[in-house]
């Protein structure tokens, strides 16, 4: 019998499951659309994400969920015990045949990336925010609902529509997010920016905006001094939140006990704006903290959780192994 080993991680623009052996080679893909029951049209919509990418992925692995091992479920919106109840209850209704099986927010999902060990911080910078940490001892938070900030790429858009419409009023500075914005969207200025995502009929929906992410991080790497500050002020918030997960595990971010894994679409962009403002704010809250940039997706780390969780032992070889290339279009938002 094959023994299977099945990771999902679900977010607001998509939800990405695998099948793996015991060596970490992929079986079979499955995607889906948003699995945040928070953030879904509605609950069901969220349910069906998860599911259709679990029965996609066991289908092209030609497995079914008895085959499976173990299975790591990381998904968006478990911010409270009872979501994590509700999954558990959800996913065993649905795959009765399943044995072994964690359900965790998504913010978990990059912990394992760093040594297998599943200690460290991670901040995650994608669509939205996700961070988590883990001390040595099991104890872990992560930032759910205790997130007051708009942030990740959807913050950025967001950030940057708000400031090209005030340098169009004259209630704030050029800045060349203007001809960016402008091109990107195909509207003459700054009304019709805001018109496009205002109006009452035709509107482009507000996630239209995190495309945007990439045009922030080029400006601000090109020195445009707004988009520096957008950037720079989503680091700061990043930081106080990672900072506030240490604490409630035990652990202070300063003292360097625990390493910091950056991850997400946007921390690890081709544009470094990002990464470099959260190192450099890094360096001034925790100089003793250990930074590593991940070169892997969030999902080879809930792979890694799912092997483990398996019995099995997460050591270099196998590492290496889970960060295989995916089609390019698979974890693309």
């Amino acid at each position: 019998m094959t023994r299977a080993y099945l990771a999902v991680d679900a977010g607001n623009s998509k939800t990405v499951a695998l099948v793996t052996d015991a060596e970490g080679t992929v079986l079979g893909r499955g995607r889906g659309g948003n699995g945040d029951m928070y953030g879904a049209d509605s609950v069901a919509e969220a349910l069906e994400s998860v599911f259709g990418a679990v029965e996609l992925a066991l289908h092209r692995a030609g497995l079914t969920a008895g085959d499976l091992a173990s299975a790591a479920f990381r998904i968006a919106g478990v911010d409270y015990p009872e979501d994590a109840v509700f999954w558990d209850e959800q996913l065993r209704s649905r795959f009765p045949e399943l044995g072994r099986l964690s359900v965790k927010n998504d913010a978990y999902a990059s912990l394992r990336l760093l040594d297998g060990s599943g200690v460290a911080v991670s901040i995650t910078v994608g669509t939205g925010p996700a961070v988590a940490a883990r001390a040595k001892d099991g104890r872990e938070e992560h930032s759910g609902f205790f997130v007051f900030d708009h942030l990740g790429g959807g913050g950025l858009g967001n950030a940057a529509l708000r400031a090209v419409a005030l340098a169009w009023m004259g209630s704030g500075p050029a800045t060349s997010l203007t001809d960016a914005m402008c091109t990107f969207y195909g509207v003459a200025d700054g009304w019709h920016l805001r018109h496009e995502f205002t109006r009452r009929f035709g509107a482009r929906p507000a996630t239209d905006l995190w495309r945007a992410a990439r045009l922030v991080l080029a400006a601000a790497g090109d020195g445009d001094p707004v988009a520096r500050d957008i950037v720079g002020t989503q680091a700061e918030a990043f930081v106080r939140y990672a900072e506030w997960c240490t604490r409630r595990a035990g652990v202070d971010l300063a003292s360097g006990d625990l390493p910091v894994l950056l991850n997400g679409s946007v921390a690890t962009s081709e544009h470094p704006a990002m990464r470099d403002a959260l190192t450099a704010e890094l360096a001034r809250v925790a100089p003793a903290a250990r930074v590593v940039v991940a070169d892997a997706s969030p999902l080879s780390g809930v792979v890694l959780d799912a092997l483990a969780e398996g019995g099995l032992d997460i050591g270099p070889d196998l590492l290496t192994r889970v960060r295989g290339a995916h089609p390019d279009d698979f974890l693309t938002t």
